[in-house]
């Protein structure tokens, strides 16, 4: 009974419900939701605070260090540098001028243009003297880990080894002297503290760690901060895309020193009671319920009227009205049912239409079958008495001219067959050329090239004559100088006849001798004929047609031999 009284529901009950239980389900749902995604809201805004701090905190040290940068390379890059360093020095004095008037100025306007700079220090394997703290000799530094590596390479790498930050670059002489220079810039120790302000990031710890992961510097120094710090760089050492869900851990990568700078802060330190949020998202769903009770009621009635609409245009057609107006303005599944409801319409319509055309056109086909019965009788023995009165008063040339034409209509209607022998197809194609000569005088040659092994194949009828005669009418009746001549050849190639027959008429361009084989053109036949063949035997046989203006054009003809065994 439950299920019959469901059945007799309407549709717009049946959605109305189901909107209701569909909005139902979401709405409880997110009221339990909405309590954990409060917290995890309040996450993702300092989240973001952080994200923001943090890049500053980059942008500030990234900024310096390109400076520090900048400094490096316009010692580095100094042609003056260059030969100082890199070329032996004979002479004391002259050396004495150049540390003088050239490397000491440039190294104390570095000096005094970067207070974050502590000393700048430059190794050298050249035969320099030793200055403190400015130029030392390359051989106090080879022992140093980051020696090979930084006399290995064209950039700058920057260190952090026992509270010192420092900077090293190779300084690179011309092709045929180069000597190993390196140039030492080390930072103040509170670079750090000073660049990045901690005092400002509310209880959070800035770390920076090399790309081996050990800790450069950190804001918060204390043990238990810096063995939280390590725990959590060990976890991402084993498990990096592992989340932690009771620390923000923000990172950024600085591209001037390969270093990382993070960010970590406490979830639970930046987190309140959520309860406020909770009030809003009830009453939200309740203001969410009463709007969308309104929409499921108009959509249901919009839904419904469309159905409704379609089922009545229905119900007309069951009973018999055909010519019915349907406007589709949508595109959905309503839309595509009336569009096909239209389109099913359309197709009866035609059909019922073709139906009609059928009849009539069964009626004809009825009266042309009496006629085909009927004309060739009669052609035959007209032709027939025509010949024989010809013999009688012994006029040679209209006896033949007769005799010729009958044998044309006779392979032409073949009886009604729609396959002939090549032999016969022959025939008819010289009866036809027959008369064609005698129309014009014999002044024209016709040549044939054929090869015995393919008269007794089977062929469809009617393929050469049409071919012929566009060939006679379009070619060597346009000719205006010399003599006439028609070739026609015919071979097997393989398990296809070729026919070739060629004229030497004034030709075709390109694009007429193209069009007469894809459309209906005036005066042309050819078209009929290739679409015979490749119904018949496919697409891959047929007709192609090469014309040379002024030379001449060659129509060839390709069919399959398979009818051979149609006849047995």
């Amino acid at each position: 009974m439950k299920i019959n009284f469901k059945n007799k529901w309407k549709i717009k009950h049946k959605l109305f419900i189901s909107y209701i239980a569909v909005i139902m389900i979401p709405l409880m749902i997110l009221g339990i939701y909405s309590y954990q995604q409060s917290k995890q809201l309040q996450v993702q805004q300092s989240n973001i605070v952080l994200q923001d701090s943090l890049k500053k905190m980059e942008d500030s040290l990234t900024y310096k260090l390109q400076r520090f940068n900048a400094a490096i390379e316009l010692i580095s890059y100094n042609p003056n540098f260059s030969h100082i360093f890199n070329e032996e020095y004979k002479s004391y004095y002259d050396m004495y001028i150049d540390l003088q008037d050239t490397v000491d100025p440039l190294l104390n306007t570095a000096l005094f243009l970067n207070s974050d700079i502590a000393r700048i220090t430059i190794y050298t394997e050249n035969n320099l003297t030793e200055r403190m703290n400015s130029i030392m000799p390359i051989s106090k530094v080879e022992h140093e880990f980051w020696y090979k590596e930084s006399l290995n390479s064209a950039d700058t790498h920057w260190y952090a080894e026992e509270g010192k930050i420092f900077g090293v670059r190779r300084i690179f002489g011309d092709i045929n002297y180069d000597k190993k220079n390196l140039i030492y810039m080390e930072l103040i120790p509170e670079f750090f503290f000073n660049s990045l302000k901690p005092s400002e990031l509310n209880g959070s710890t800035v770390v920076i760690t090399d790309p081996q992961m050990n800790i450069v510097y950190a804001s918060d120094d204390s043990q238990a901060q810096l063995a939280a710090v390590r725990q959590l760089l060990q976890q991402s050492k084993q498990k990096p895309n592992t989340e932690n869900s009771q620390y923000i851990w923000l990172n950024r990568t600085m591209k001037e020193s390969g270093w990382t700078i993070s960010l970590i802060a406490s979830s639970e330190a930046l987190t309140i009671k959520p309860w406020k949020i909770i009030r809003a998202t009830i009453i939200i769903e309740a203001a969410c319920f009463v709007i969308l009770l309104g929409m499921i009621w108009l959509f249901t009635r919009v839904f419904v009227r469309r159905i409704h609409r379609l089922n009545t245009k229905m119900r007309m057609v069951e009973e018999g009205i055909f010519t019915i107006s349907l406007k589709v303005h949508s595109q959905d599944e309503i839309g595509e049912l009336e569009l096909r409801f239209v389109k099913m319409l359309t197709s009866i319509n035609l059909l019922i239409e073709e139906g009609y055309k059928s009849k009539i056109i069964q009626r004809e086909a009825e009266l042309r079958a009496l006629q085909s019965q009927i004309n060739p009788h009669f052609l035959y023995n007209s032709l027939s008495i025509i010949n024989w009165k010809a013999i009688e008063i012994k006029a040679t040339d209209i006896s033949n001219v007769a005799g010729t034409l009958a044998t044309f209509y006779r392979t032409t209607l073949n009886s009604g067959n729609d396959t002939m022998s090549v032999r016969d197809e022959l025939l008819n194609t010289t009866s036809y050329l027959e008369m064609q000569l005698i129309m014009h005088d014999h002044d024209f040659d016709v040549i044939y090239e054929l090869e015995d092994e393919i008269l007794d194949y089977r062929m469809i009828k009617l393929v050469l004559q049409p071919i012929v005669e566009n060939a006679i009418e379009h070619g060597i009746d346009q000719k205006r100088s010399g003599k006439g001549e028609l070739r026609i050849s015919g071979r097997l190639d393989g398990e296809a006849i070729v026919f070739t027959v060629h004229d030497n008429g004034p030709g075709m361009d390109k694009k007429l001798s193209e069009d007469i084989l894809v459309k209906q053109s005036k005066g042309y036949g050819i078209y009929n004929v290739q679409e015979r063949i490749r119904v018949q035997y496919g697409n891959e046989y047929g007709i192609a047609i090469q014309s040379v203006l002024g030379v001449g054009t060659e129509v060839t003809v390709r069919i399959s031999s398979r009818l051979q065994d149609d006849s047995k």
